[in-house]
């Protein structure tokens, strides 16, 4: 069954860019919504899809695998899932250069799982308080495409959800095998702090479009007035 999403914004005439927003567990399609009206970028359409599997009981209430049994089906399952998306998009005129996967914890560990095998090049991923799940199968399934991805990480030294020690293990595995990593921590729980909301704005707008901001929210041709 092909995901539920939302788009944002619904009435945007032209998508220059696409980002995909992929949740945590227990998320859904609508709780990237505060974090992206944060970044403000022009042109661009925010694909934010519920995850792939959900409770009985709870039908919004979604995870993208068991987070015990780490089952490889499913992770592929949501992994094909989130690629049919991206093809979406390159369909819909979007060159896969412009397309780039953001992730939150288990959305996280999809962005890295995902992008790191697609068979074309993205423009970049940020994986926020996320890991590598099964990296001994990442490193001989990952696509040569995305060999240079510029790649985002980060991590709360408060996280008790997720240690900051895997955090520093993810930067570690993903260095490890050749990815130039951007790592870094930040004084917050499992959560995304507004100061790396400012460096994950920074991250994807110099790679969206070659120019570095000193500060995110300065003025610019491609980002919405604050």
């Amino acid at each position: 069954m092909a995901l539920d999403y939302l788009t944002f914004p619904d009435d945007l005439e032209r998508a220059d860019h696409a980002i995909l927003g992929l949740h945590g567990r227990y998320g859904n399609k609508s709780a990237f919504l505060p974090f992206v009206r944060q970044m403000g970028f022009l042109h661009t359409r925010w694909v934010l899809p519920s995850a792939t599997f959900a409770e009985d009981a709870a039908p919004n209430v979604r995870w993208w695998y068991d987070n015990d049994r780490e089952d490889p089906v499913e992770v592929q399952q949501s992994r094909d899932e989130i690629g049919r998306l991206i093809r979406m998009q390159v369909d819909d005129g979007v060159r896969p250069e412009n397309i780039f996967l953001v992730g939150f914890s288990q959305g996280a560990v999809m962005s890295v799982d995902t992008g790191l095998r697609y068979p074309e090049r993205l423009g970049g991923i940020v994986s926020l308080s996320g890991y590598v799940i099964h990296p001994q199968h990442l490193r001989k399934e990952r696509n040569e495409a995305n060999l240079r991805i510029p790649i985002f990480l980060a991590h709360g030294t408060r996280d008790q959800i997720l240690h900051v020690e895997i955090g520093r293990e993810n930067k570690r595995v993903l260095e490890d095998m050749g990815y130039d990593v951007e790592y870094n921590e930040y004084d917050t729980a499992h959560r995304v702090s507004s100061d790396e909301t400012k460096d994950i704005r920074a991250f994807l707008h110099r790679h969206m479009y070659g120019m570095t901001l000193d500060d995110p929210r300065s003025e610019d041709a491609h980002v919405a007035p604050f």
